[in-house]
């Protein structure tokens, strides 16, 4: 299984609609081949900031699903409304 955890940081004044535009995507990747669990959660102490759980049964799975129509779309979506980039980190279950 490969796990991924990525930190994102909304841009100022726009902490709601990427909240938004997460919501429509978590089902649509949901459905892809191979994704175990996808969600997404919002900091308590900052609202701007976003931390997204992927995990995927295999590294073809984590693949295929940066290549769907639905996650381009959402990534060209998004472009205004994160500050930086995001900070991505990949895990692989041990146990």
């Amino acid at each position: 299984m490969i796990v991924v955890a990525a930190t994102l940081m909304a841009a100022e004044g726009k902490g709601d609609e990427l909240e938004q535009q997460f919501k429509a995507l978590v089902p649509k990747c949901l459905g892809d081949p191979g994704t175990v669990a996808y969600a997404v959660h919002r900091g308590l102490d900052d609202p701007s900031k976003f931390l997204v759980y992927e995990k995927y049964a295999s590294g073809d799975a984590l693949k295929a699903h940066s290549q769907t129509p639905h996650f381009k779309e959402f990534s060209q979506a998004i472009s205004s409304l994160v500050q930086g980039r995001a900070d991505i980190a990949l895990y692989q279950d041990i146990a």
